[in-house]
């Protein structure tokens, strides 16, 4: 955002806070999202949790995605005019990720502006943590990202630090609740139903050992790509007769390999080998007809480590990504997980001399899921947790102003 772009936005939300800010607040949830126009996983969770511990409580959405182009940014803060009156008149507002009216103006003392982040874990670094390049990347609007939160609530003790940092929050105003997504794949009979449902939809994969492809991308905005060197195809190549490759694009940016059919099952081939499955679908809804995963700074690694399958990491450039936006979690240290593999060829040696995890091996999976999601007895909690918060502000905040 230019400091022009940012100016003009200050004054025009501005002055709809201050209009807005004259009338009652009410005692509702607004969910607010510049990611999607619909609710990501973990806001849908918080959501489902509120509905069903408070079925009466008023809950509503802003939610759109950012725009690039003059058109889009024109039509963005359209949007942002109704989500900052939204802003000003909800008692809690939730949201997963860095939201201008939050940021541009102030929230009112009587409010909260909770932010639970879109992914679990802490893997790379971002926000006021970034490193290099990467800490410029937001532009004029740099000091006042991720400002005007009240608290963040996060999956484990262990990453506190990290949202402390990145958001520029004090520490015990973030709060380990645990995942508020994908606790279910902890447990093994709700991971082979869901297996059985995803193979009814994509029928190439049945009989099939799978390699789930599902890199993540490098860069900010309009410049985000995908730079993973390693093609599906080249791995599907190598690969014995009885494994498939799936890849799954990342929902911000495609793949470029690419198909030549329209399979009926909603996938799509690049070969016999090859199928391109639902790049809207959140990756970790996945997980159960994956035998391995292969990616490369993807925070979903986190739910990944409570299957205790094979891992395969794309991370040749750790050093230089260290830097540049910076890391939380070192790929290359001991207390990560996974094989490092540069070449189709070294994933394929991975894949094919895989054997059942030792003891050992199995504990320090497990020991990571723990540090990075919480205690396992307690996974499946994260959104009722949540909830209970955000009725505990609500309260709080209603009693105060009474």
């Amino acid at each position: 955002m230019t400091a022009l772009e940012l100016t003009l936005t200050q004054i025009i939300l501005g002055a709809v806070a201050a209009v807005a800010c004259r009338l009652p607040v009410r005692r509702e949830v607004l969910f607010a999202s510049s990611r999607d126009r619909q609710l990501g996983p973990q806001l849908a969770a918080i959501s489902a949790a509120l509905t069903a511990a408070d079925p009466s409580l008023p809950q509503r959405k802003q939610l759109a995605p950012y725009g690039y182009g003059f058109a889009a940014k024109v039509a963005y803060l359209l949007h942002l005019i109704g989500a900052t009156w939204s802003l000003q008149r909800a008692r809690v507002t939730v949201i997963d990720n860095a939201w201008l009216p939050a940021h541009v103006t102030t929230p009112r003392a009587e409010c909260s502006v909770i932010q639970v982040w879109h992914a679990e874990g802490a893997y790379k670094r971002f926000g006021h943590a970034a490193r290099g390049a990467s800490s410029g990347a937001d532009g004029a609007l740099r000091e006042l990202i991720h400002s005007g939160y009240s608290d963040a609530l996060v999956s484990s003790e262990s990453v506190r630090p990290a949202y402390a940092e990145a958001f520029h929050m004090p520490l015990d105003r973030v709060h380990a609740v645990g995942p508020l997504r994908g606790a279910w794949l902890a447990d093994p009979a709700t991971v082979s139903s869901r297996k059985s449902a995803l193979l009814a939809r994509y029928p190439d994969l049945s009989g099939k050992r799978v390699l789930l492809y599902a890199p993540t991308f490098r860069g900010r905005g309009a410049q985000r790509e995908t730079q993973l060197t390693i093609s599906p195809e080249a791995i599907a190549a190598a690969l014995p007769s009885d494994w498939i490759v799936a890849i799954k694009a990342h929902p911000l940016v495609p793949i470029a390999a690419q198909t030549t059919r329209t399979q009926p099952t909603g996938a799509e081939s690049t070969s016999d080998r090859c199928v391109t499955l639902d790049a809207a679908a959140p990756v970790d809804e996945l997980f159960p007809i994956a035998d391995a995963l292969f990616t490369d700074y993807s925070s979903s690694i986190f739910l990944w480590s409570l299957l205790e399958r094979p891992l395969l990491l794309a991370v040749a450039d750790a050093e230089e990504y260290a830097q540049d936006p910076g890391l939380f979690l070192d790929p290359r240290s001991s207390e990560s997980i996974g094989i490092r593999v540069k070449s189709a060829q070294e994933v394929v040696a991975a894949l094919t001399a895989v054997e059942p995890s030792a003891a050992a091996e199995q504990a320090r999976w497990r020991a990571f899921s723990e540090r990075y999601l919480g205690p396992r007895d307690a996974l499946a909690d994260g959104p009722q947790r949540a909830a209970a918060m955000i009725l505990e502000r609500l309260d709080a905040q209603r009693t105060n102003a009474a």
